[in-house]
């Protein structure tokens, strides 16, 4: 018998993971607010102050929701860019019969019978009784 030993290379594990930069910031977290402080270093100079202050927080807080957020795991980026492919992507609403891989057995079905209309009680023949009315009328059994 002859063995072959084949040699085992470690498995990338957590691939989807995204690369830090430091700390907790990932490579695009990163993009996120510095874009966001470029967006509002602009607006300092174009904007009366009162206004860059309203647009600057409004900004700050949009791309921290995008850079932060997750629902279930995803990023909220990723949410509404397939809302967006899903509000904008054709429809197509088609109904297929899906066919089993094996026949279908037909169940036999019991007939259900009429309940005969009368006095729902009935009293029943029972052989005590029988006796206990021999024994009272003190007759033979015939």
């Amino acid at each position: 018998n002859i063995k072959f030993f084949m040699e085992q290379y470690p498995i990338p594990q957590f691939i989807e993971q995204e690369g830090k930069i430091a700390f907790f910031i990932s490579f695009r977290q990163f993009f996120y607010l510095i874009g966001a402080g470029v967006l509002c270093f602009f607006l300092f100079y174009l904007l009366p102050f009162f206004l860059f202050a309203i647009f600057s927080i409004i900004i700050f807080v949009i791309s921290l929701v995008l850079a932060f957020g997750k629902i279930n795991g995803m990023p909220i980026l990723d949410i509404i860019l397939s809302s967006f492919g899903f509000l904008a992507g054709s429809k197509n609403y088609i109904w297929q019969k899906k066919e089993s891989p094996y026949p279908y057995k037909t169940i036999k079905r019991i007939e259900i019978r009429k309940i005969e209309e009368g006095p729902v009680l009935r009293t029943q023949n029972s052989q005590l009784r029988k006796m206990h009315t021999q024994i009272e009328t003190r007759s033979e059994n015939k």
